[in-house]
């Protein structure tokens, strides 16, 4: 299990829905307990971290459809179980034997971001 490598598919949701830790904790508190609706305050209460940080990841998960918003004062945050659902719960399976490889990857897409943005300032000399 030690060198076994994070699925494609985990390292693809990673890449597309994932740019911290505190968002895949938000993510798996909210799947763990898919027959609960939770408040943002609610979730803080688990994660805490930033009551904030927490409403604009439960607010970015429901742009893309991975959680549901239901609405009232206050809205409430729901896992409504979506064509991702296979690769949440591998990548949560991921994170419970090798958190540092799911970290990692978490973390890697920012410096593979940042890295692309220094290089395009690179000067190449001229032959």
């Amino acid at each position: 299990m030690a060198d076994e490598p994070l699925a494609s598919s985990v390292r693809q949701f990673i890449s597309q829905h994932l740019s911290s830790v505190e968002q895949l904790e938000i993510l798996l508190v909210l799947v763990n307990r898919a027959s609960t609706t939770w408040t943002a305050e609610a979730i803080y209460q688990v994660v805490l971290s930033s009551r904030a940080s927490v409403e604009q990841g439960l607010e970015k998960f429901a742009a893309v459809g991975l959680v549901e918003k239901i609405a009232g004062d206050p809205p409430a945050y729901g896992f409504p179980g979506t064509n991702a659902e296979a690769a949440i719960q591998e990548l949560h399976r991921c994170y419970q034997k090798m958190p540092v490889r799911v970290i990692g990857a978490i973390y890697q897409r920012d410096r593979d971001t940042v890295q692309g943005f220094a290089d395009a300032f690179k000067f190449k000399r001229e032959s």
